[in-house]
């Protein structure tokens, strides 16, 4: 038993929602499938809400019926191409209509009220998945294959009330998932899951996180014991650097769980960070493919940590990010001000992306650059006092190279620098990750493609 994964560009029409739904039927062995929203419409939707809380009530209406009859236009089109079987056509069409008049209603609620809470905001992220599986699952039953559409709540996965980033709860999914699966399975029903979306134990819709669909997809592979996750996307699998910055870069036949999390986190796109944890837990494979050129075999991700001649695998780049510098002679007479620092950041929900080495005086950390303000703010307390400087280098960007065989490898850090500096590129931060299969540091955002290509040059093979 295995689990599909299709994101949004998989589903972006109908024609490709059916080329999805063949693929799905010529698989031989039983399997779940998780779907993302159509491309662009979770966008949509959240750029949706945030604009009609701000509009005046006169103008709500208008909006939210424009907005509305948009995806009811896409959504139909999508299903009348991909589902043949007229009977289950009219069906789908009917959920459609009925799911977008109680979005109509939710997206009218918010401009009238003015108030857009993250929980009201992750009910309206939900209804591109709530979209998009029944017409991927009606696709499925008109090419004769039986498939029932389910909600992420409906295959088991609870959550905590963290709206907008919610986190599963293992207890209750190790008890929830199988016997919520497992029947259709047995009956030759395919499932269609939508990704991204689950519940809290009051049942209040919540999401896991932009691009979470990867994630759920690996959660319910854990719970099933499931063979393998595929993750079906609009690339061949994961390469040694992003084609569009360096045409030459190439595919990477297989990757160990610690560096496809490496990559994950620091910048490439192709799989979700969270997606590979649970799988690594259960030793399940993960394989990157294109639902545009199934015929590659992609990218597999293992626990074997395999090394190859030219040390490293891979190096990413990963923008969007700024330095915050904090210096002052309070620091050095307060005892655990880093865990200050970090607690208070947590508790304002920012991430801290990376960590610079401190000393009692200095400390150094990536942030993400929408959270600036709002580290400053919560930061404010220690101003003055424990701390007495505080910097933000804006315009910044993390390069990181990844591979197994720079573990124990002696110089490999010299040489990556070295290599950086021969390409007139200054460095402004370093950090080496503790699975010590990459090395990340910041350079200015102007230098970052000089950097990313004279390290490709040099280390990848």
């Amino acid at each position: 038993m295995i689990v599909m994964k299709f994101g949004g560009t998989s589903v972006g029409d109908g024609k490709r929602i059916l080329d999805a739904a063949k693929l799905i039927k010529n698989e031989t062995r039983k399997k779940v499938v998780v779907v993302s929203a159509m491309g662009g419409v979770t966008d949509k939707l959240v750029g949706t809400a945030e604009k009609v809380v701000t509009l005046p009530a006169t103008v709500v209406g208008e909006e939210v019926g424009r907005f509305h009859s948009d995806l009811l236009v896409l959504h139909e089109s999508a299903a009348k191409n991909a589902i043949s079987d007229e009977k289950v056509l009219n069906e789908t069409l009917e959920g459609i209509r009925e799911l977008l008049n109680e979005l109509k209603f939710i997206l009218m609620g918010i401009g009238y009220l003015e108030d857009l809470t993250p929980k009201s905001l992750d009910r309206v992220s939900s209804f591109g998945e709530q979209l998009s599986a029944p017409i991927l699952s009606g696709a499925l039953k008109s090419i004769g294959a039986e498939s029932i559409h389910l909600t992420g709540y409906e295959a088991g996965i609870v959550t905590n009330s963290q709206f907008g980033q919610a986190r599963p709860i293992p207890r209750i999914l190790s008890r929830r998932i199988r016997p919520k699966l497992k029947g259709f399975i047995e009956d030759d029903i395919t499932p269609v899951v939508t990704g991204f979306i689950a519940a809290n134990v009051e049942a209040h819709i919540t999401t896991l996180g932009r691009g979470g669909s990867d994630y759920t997809a690996s959660i319910i592979a854990k719970y099933m014991g499931a063979e393998e996750v595929q993750i079906w996307t609009d690339v061949d699998g994961i390469f040694t650097t992003d084609p569009r910055w360096i045409p030459e870069a190439k595919l990477i036949p297989m990757l160990s769980y610690a560096e496809a999390m490496d990559l994950a986190y620091f910048g490439a796109k192709v799989v979700h960070p969270k997606t590979i944890e649970p799988a690594m837990e259960s030793n399940i494979p993960v394989r990157v493919m294109n639902t545009f050129n199934p015929g590659t075999e992609g990218t597999l991700i293992v626990r074997e940590e395999k090394k190859i001649e030219g040390v490293a695998k891979a190096v990413t780049m990963a923008g969007g990010v700024c330095v915050v510098n904090l210096h002052g002679v309070g620091m050095a007479e307060t005892p655990n001000i880093a865990g200050r620092v970090f607690t208070l950041l947590g508790e304002h929900g920012i991430n801290v992306v990376m960590i610079s080495g401190a000393s009692e005086s200095n400390l150094s950390f990536i942030i993400g650059r929408d959270d600036v303000n709002d580290a400053v703010e919560a930061l404010g307390g220690l101003m003055d006092g424990d701390i007495r400087n505080l910097e933000i280098h804006e315009d910044v960007c993390i390069i990181t190279v990844v591979g197994a065989g720079m573990k124990g490898t002696k110089g490999i850090a010299a040489k990556i620098f070295s290599t950086v500096a021969e390409a007139d590129v200054n460095i402004i931060m370093i950090a080496q990750g503790s699975s010590e299969v990459n090395i990340s540091f910041v350079v200015e955002d102007k230098d970052g493609i000089n950097a990313l290509k004279a390290i490709h040059e040099r280390f990848i093979k």
